[in-house]
């Protein structure tokens, strides 16, 4: 049997990937935040004072582009970033007053966005689905 690509799954990864991203920057857009920025400040709500390597580890991306990330979210007085002062390598990244502030409301808002990508999906499939694609990721570990 010939490979075509709509026998695996990265093909509808890729795709469900590249439109969930496109559809919660809109909804993301009156903030005047990204999708990538908004998944820092949500490892920052659940665990403030996170280092940049740390929050590069959560989020699968390398540390150079976390500080550029970093840079953008400061630039907007929602974080503030502090050397630490055992390893001065170290940087602690801390919620600002005004990023907490916005987390009722952008958590509001995620969870609305995901209520409408779950929508039709059962409570089992949804939790087949994240099971799945848990699994796939680490597959690829």
């Amino acid at each position: 049997m010939p490979y075509t690509l709509r026998d695996g799954p990265g093909f509808y990864l890729l795709r469900a990937a590249a439109q969930f991203k496109h559809a919660f920057a809109k909804e993301l857009k009156p903030y005047e935040i990204t999708p990538v920025q908004f998944a820092v400040l949500g490892l920052l709500w659940e665990s403030n004072g996170l280092t940049q390597h740390e929050i590069a580890a959560r989020l699968g991306k390398d540390r150079p582009n976390v500080t550029r990330i970093l840079e953008k979210i400061e630039a907007k007085s929602l974080i503030t970033r502090q050397q630490a002062t055992n390893d001065r390598r170290a940087t602690h990244v801390f919620l600002s007053k005004r990023g907490q502030a916005m987390k009722p409301e952008l958590e509001n808002t995620a969870m609305t966005f995901r209520d409408r990508a779950y929508e039709g999906l059962t409570d089992s499939e949804r939790t087949q689905l994240n099971r799945l694609l848990t699994r796939l990721m680490e597959n690829l570990q």
